[in-house]
């Protein structure tokens, strides 16, 4: 049912491969010894060593905690106590051309996990959820990024069935058209339950798989010691994506808008060699605009039935 923020909402990250690396060395025969002189001495013979080449895997740990689990699809599912939600990716790098109009192609595989402090569920426990994760990356000429997303939303506690969706999403990065400093990093995005409901269920027999757009913008300033983002988007969902009490359709069209601020920092003692540390803080908001959504919310969460959500959030992010 929920879902979190991984590959493609909570905003979930996907990076691109480095190019391998080719060196020439060249050598050259010492000078000859001038006439009436003793020869000099031989100089030593150089050291040759080929450059190391970029690794063809990359790997992405972030330790989330947050006052609530928020879904991007709205849904209030934890507001009590601590969340920790780890995500761990691996990017395989498949292919790369960077001449060419399809430069890179890259295989994502990864887990994301929500754990509470307070205990949840119809079988009450701290390990709340699992969500496995596959998707595959197309990076095109003219800054252009498709994503495309498999995921599993997996109840440690029994509350829902396993469910299984699929996103595409393209991204344009625009920041050659502002300079290094400034970029709005517009996208737009599909994702389609494939299996179950990925949203509160209160009549099976009228319930069915359904869909939402989504359109955002992620506007982003990046300083030397800081970077700042303002991750904002709506959600237009089918009218069968959330179900009412009594079983009716939720309603179709707007049903989220969020937007936000996220503070990152660079950990730049930490040696390169140890990958790339940096720690983040950041809020979010959320307004709720479908029925079906706050009556699935009211089963979730019943003593915050709110419109209007606020989300605070920090953690550490490691890449390497």
């Amino acid at each position: 049912m929920p879902g979190g923020h991984h590959p493609n909402h909570m905003n979930i990250l996907k990076l691109s491969s480095l190019p391998l690396l080719a060196a020439a060395i060249g050598l050259s025969a010492p000078a000859a010894a001038q006439a009436g002189t003793a020869p000099a001495p031989a100089a030593p013979p150089p050291v040759m060593t080929m450059p190391e080449s970029d690794p063809w895997a990359h790997v992405l740990l972030q330790l989330d905690f947050s006052d609530h689990y928020i879904t991007p699809r709205g849904l209030n599912v934890e507001n009590k106590g601590l969340v920790f939600q780890p995500l761990l990716l691996v990017f395989w790098d498949l292919y790369s051309n960077e001449s060419g109009f399809l430069k890179d192609v890259s295989l994502t595989t990864g887990v994301w996990s929500s754990i509470h402090s307070e205990k949840s569920g119809a079988d009450p426990g701290h390990w709340n959820e699992y969500d496995p994760i596959l998707g595959l990356t197309f990076k095109f000429a003219g800054n252009w990024k498709l994503d495309t997303t498999l995921t599993q939303f997996e109840s440690m506690v029994d509350s829902y069935p396993t469910s299984t969706h699929f996103e595409a999403k393209l991204s344009y990065d625009d920041s050659p058209l502002w300079g290094s400093v400034f970029s709005m990093n517009p996208f737009v995005a599909y994702w389609q339950e494939l299996d179950e409901k990925a949203t509160v269920v209160f009549n099976n027999a009228t319930s069915d798989q359904s869909y939402y757009f989504t359109l955002g913008v992620n506007p982003t300033i990046k300083l030397d010691a800081v970077k700042f983002e303002f991750p904002t988007y709506i959600n237009l969902v089918g009218s069968d994506f959330y179900q009412k009490f009594d079983g009716s359709d939720g309603g179709s069209g707007l049903a989220v808008f969020s937007t936000g601020l996220k503070a990152t920092v660079p950990l730049k003692f930490i040696p390169k060699s140890a990958g790339f540390w940096s720690i983040y803080a950041g809020v979010k908001y959320y307004r709720l605009e479908n029925d079906g959504l706050l009556d699935g919310n009211m089963v979730l969460t019943p003593q915050e039935h709110k419109k209007d959500l606020v989300q605070f959030s920090g953690g550490l992010s490691i890449f390497f």
